[in-house]
C-alpha cells in the first residue's frame, strides 16, 4: 500500500480528528477545531498529512519552528505524530519525518528535535460523557483501557477505625 505526504488543507479537519481519535487522543472538538485552523495558517508550524492510495488519510505529524537564542536561529520540533496501525504504518512514519524535517530545514531551522509526542497527554480510552458518577461508560470496541492510571479519589470516605 502506498502512502503520499501532503500538505494538510482545512478540509482534512474531520479526518485529523477521527485520525487522533483511531489512536486513543480525544481532544475536546471545538478547542481541536479552532487550534487546527491556526496551525494551518501559522507560518511558524508545518502540518503533513499521510495519505493512502485509496484517499484515506492514515497519518498526520505536527511540526512548530521558533527562534532560540542558545542556538543563534530557528529551533523546530516535531510535536505530533500520529499513525493508524497497519501495512502502511512504517512507510508513513519514514515519509512524515522525512517531509518535514526537511521542509523545516529548507526555511532555515538550525537544529531540530525530534521527540514527537512528548507534551501530548498520553493515548487513552474513548472519553467518558454522560455516565454518572460511579458508572463508567463502555469502552468502545478496540480500545483498551489504561491499567496504569490511579484510580479517582473517593468523594466520601469513612474514618479509619483502629483494629480491635
Amino acid at each position: 500500500m502506498g502512502v503520499r505526504i501532503r500538505p494538510a488543507s482545512l478540509q482534512d479537519g474531520i479526518a485529523v480528528l477521527s485520525l487522533l481519535e483511531g489512536v486513543g487522543y480525544y481532544p475536546e472538538p471545538i478547542g481541536f477545531a479552532e487550534t487546527y485552523r491556526r496551525t494551518l495558517h501559522d507560518r511558524n508550524f508545518i502540518l503533513r498529512i499521510a495519505e493512502s492510495d485509496d484517499g484515506r488519510i492514515v497519518g498526520m505529524a505536527s511540526l512548530a519552528m521558533r527562534y532560540q537564542l542558545g542556538v543563534g536561529g530557528i529551533v523546530a520540533s516535531l510535536d505530533e505524530l500520529a499513525i493508524l496501525p497497519g501495512p502502511h504504518a512504517k512507510s508513513a512514519d519514514r515519509k512524515l519525518r522525512r517531509e518535514t524535517v526537511g521542509q523545516a530545514r529548507k526555511l532555515g531551522a538550525v537544529r531540530i528535535v525530534q521527540h514527537a509526542n512528548e507534551g501530548t497527554p498520553s493515548p487513552r480510552p474513548a472519553a467518558r460523557l454522560g455516565s454518572g458518577a460511579g458508572n463508567p461508560a463502555p469502552v468502545p470496541r478496540g480500545l483498551t483501557p489504561r491499567t496504569d492510571a490511579a484510580p479517582p479519589p473517593h468523594r466520601h470516605r469513612a474514618p479509619a477505625t483502629a483494629a480491635a
